[in-house]
């Protein structure tokens, strides 16, 4: 070893998070100094995804939800090896709604719960419910829980209808729609003696 060799150092380190759309391209880079040559390889996790190379760069086409996680770069040169801090990479996308129940029925003056179907999202989806086509405010009679349960509390005959969901993902900009829910209220009749 030569008296002026130097080991890898890094000049600067990646953002600790990162957040990306799908299909997009991600570079990544190891910005490394040292003596040359200096050899860089990259890990995904725990998964070591190259060899060491003189490659800086980790290059991923288009993105997909799979690649999220934790990369960072090893970098080594006859001096010594250097671990990178470690970036977070995370991958907006908006999958599909999940079937569920399509009709509940109700007892007038009962309450009911109708859960929000579900849908895979990162982030989680900004929720709106719907009856019949039109937005429904929360009320004193009508709420919506923090996990986007619809609770009404005492039914009335005009609770009937189609009731939905719209899904929207604020970083991608998809939104869904989802399939009805048919809500019976049954009129309680008085029983003849």
């Amino acid at each position: 070893m030569g008296w002026n060799d130097v080991p890898p150092y890094f000049k600067t380190e990646p953002v600790r998070s990162q957040l990306h759309l799908e299909r997009n391209r991600l570079v990544l880079t190891c910005m490394a100094e040292g003596s040359w040559p200096l050899e860089f390889k990259w890990i995904h996790n725990s998964t070591e995804l190259t060899r060491f190379s003189l490659e800086y760069r980790y290059l991923i086409p288009s993105l997909d939800r799979s690649h999220a996680g934790f990369y960072r770069c090893i970098v080594r040169n006859r001096v010594g090896a250097l671990l990178q801090r470690r970036t977070e990479v995370q991958v907006a996308f908006m999958g599909s709604f999940e079937e569920g129940e399509r009709t509940q029925s109700v007892s007038q003056g009962e309450g009911a719960v109708v859960p929000a179907p579900r849908i895979r999202s990162f982030p989680q989806p900004q929720v709106t419910w719907f009856r019949d086509g039109r937005k429904i405010p929360p009320s004193s009679r009508i709420a919506i829980t923090l996990d986007n349960t619809l609770v009404i509390l005492s039914t009335v005959a005009p609770d009937a209808g189609r009731y939905y969901v719209q899904a929207v993902n604020d970083k991608n900009g998809e939104n869904k729609t989802s399939q009805p829910i048919t809500l019976s209220v049954e009129s309680e009749y008085p029983r003849v003696l």
